[in-house]
């Protein structure tokens, strides 16, 4: 295994618990930079919230599977 996975899925980790804790807090930051704007505006900022916290479930899960699968990351 290279480092550099081992990076990439640490990566998606963060990434996935910032927007799961983004859509879960409201926070106004996130909600207000322009591609969560035009979400916000298409389906509503309650839609838009769902939409983020789906996907920073799915990231974070896929970012701790990958990582319990080369056994770095056991529970």
């Amino acid at each position: 295994m290279r480092e550099g996975s081992t990076l990439i899925n640490v990566l998606f980790l963060v990434f996935g618990m910032v927007l799961f804790t983004a859509a879960l807090f409201n926070w106004e930051y996130f909600f207000s930079l322009r591609k969560a704007k035009m979400l916000s505006k298409a389906i509503g900022l309650n839609g838009a919230r769902v939409v983020y916290a789906l996907l920073g479930l799915f990231f974070s899960l896929l970012g701790a599977d990958m990582l319990m699968a080369w056994g770095l990351f056991n529970f």
